[in-house]
């Protein structure tokens, strides 16, 4: 049963068009629904890992801003293992922050780390200081999944962060920011 626009009661069905109206509803939210549930189900651990390095390093150069204490990136290039410490941890404080180190994700590893001198290191901890002067040293980072790379470029004097999906071997020379294979 169903009410007619007059009010009465009408033992007729839905329409045609009403069905065909409400099956495309349908499959627009579906089409909608369906690539962003895909994506939330089989996240790339290596995009992943690549945008929280990029999250960490904008929120220390915010936290060191603002509360006046340089903060300290460690990256522990053999164990792809990350930490934070800040200038006024006591020595003690630095051991239990880096016994809380975390990895960048299951299979994900540092390749290297181009440094401020323009030196590529692939071995050993790299400490990349954020000061509350809001200077940083500029800084390559290239991460690995198997056969897979993306690239990471800090630029602090631009404030610029360039991601790239692939090894981009980039120079600190060259500018950071710039890709010269494109």
């Amino acid at each position: 049963m169903r009410t007619s626009t007059t009010g009465r009661l009408s033992e007729r069905g839905f329409t045609l068009i009403e069905l065909v109206v409400v099956i495309a509803v349908i499959g627009v939210v579906f089409a909608l629904a369906v690539p962003t549930t895909r994506d939330a189900i089989t996240v790339d651990d290596l995009k992943k890992a690549t945008r929280r390095i990029v999250g960490l390093e904008r929120q220390l150069r915010v936290d060191a801003v603002r509360d006046g204490i340089d903060q300290i990136l460690c990256l522990d290039v053999r164990q792809s293992l990350y930490w934070v410490e800040s200038a006024d941890m006591t020595p003690e404080k630095v051991d239990e922050v880096k016994k809380k180190a975390r990895g960048l994700g299951t299979g994900v590893s540092v390749a290297d780390i181009v440094t401020g001198k323009n030196e590529k290191i692939k071995d050993g901890l790299v400490r990349l200081r954020f000061s509350k002067n809001h200077v940083c040293p500029p800084f390559v980072l290239h991460l690995a999944e198997g056969e897979r790379f993306m690239t990471i470029t800090v630029n602090p004097f631009l404030g610029v962060t360039g991601v790239y999906d692939r090894y981009a071997d980039i120079s600190l020379d060259d500018g950071l920011g710039y890709d010269p294979t494109k």
